[in-house]
């Protein structure tokens, strides 16, 4: 393939890339051919001599994957936001500055392209291709079939204040509000006993109501546990429970 076509080509499938509909498939399938078109620019811009066509590929492949995070990095230091249609005109002027260089180098050294490359890029093309439509077609059914529904769930966490709790809490004489959150999602409306333990002693328990599928925090009283040494402290809401340390007023 010629330097011009393959511009060409590689200018379309950036079009595409930056203007056309997201389909997620032919998406998919017009980012890898202008990612080997950018690669092919690559190797005739650096190397130039020719190679194996099965080789030539595989480099121009690689070298056209390495052209993203350096195009990504190049976007966030200059603080363009990396959306797909800047991603698409980063690359084309890439594509440009390499076809610059192509040209003007092919037209000082008359250098040519294996004319096997064409046959072998099909080759691979046709059944990647053919692959990346089939596990499309799958995943596409395989969403449309009846699964079961995922299981519900209670939980129970530290919140506020006490999320960022790093190590044993001083607390003082007159005890401590500890505030928790409660979630619950895809089961019915239930009561469920709120424990308060310290070390092996349940200090309280009361009965606390929750709702299907919310979110909501809740206040914990939690006395000064007796000593200044370091005790286990225990907030539980049915068989699911939170634990932090803390140490009362006093000496250890």
């Amino acid at each position: 393939m010629t330097t011009p076509r393959l511009l060409a080509a590689a200018y379309a499938a950036l079009a595409v890339l930056a203007f056309a509909p997201r389909l997620p498939w032919l998406f998919a399938a017009v980012c890898v051919a202008a990612l080997v078109a950018l690669g092919e620019l690559w190797l005739r811009a650096l190397a130039g001599e020719a190679m194996p066509a099965v080789t030539r590929i595989g480099l121009a492949t690689a070298s056209g994957l390495v052209s993203l995070p350096f195009l990504a990095i190049t976007l966030h230091v200059t603080d363009i936001l990396i959306r797909p249609r800047t991603v698409a005109i980063g690359l084309a002027v890439l594509v440009t500055v390499l076809g610059v260089v192509v040209l003007l180098r092919e037209r000082a050294s008359g250098a040519a392209i294996d004319p096997r490359l064409p046959r072998t890029l099909a080759a691979v093309a046709v059944p990647g291709l053919v692959t990346l439509v089939a596990g499309f077609l799958a995943l596409q059914a395989y969403d449309r079939l009846p699964h079961p529904p995922e299981p519900g769930f209670t939980s129970l966490a530290l919140n506020g204040w006490a999320a960022g709790i790093e190590g044993p809490v001083a607390i003082p004489a007159r005890g401590v509000h500890v505030p928790v959150r409660v979630s619950s999602a895809g089961v019915p409306a239930r009561t469920q006993p709120l424990r308060v333990r310290v070390g092996a002693r349940l200090i309280s328990g009361r009965p606390l109501a929750v709702a299907p599928d919310t979110t909501r925090s809740v206040d914990v009283f939690v006395p000064a546990p007796p000593g200044g040494c370091p005790q286990r402290i225990e907030i539980s809401l049915g068989v699911t429970s939170t634990v932090f340390y803390g140490r009362g007023p006093g000496r250890c």
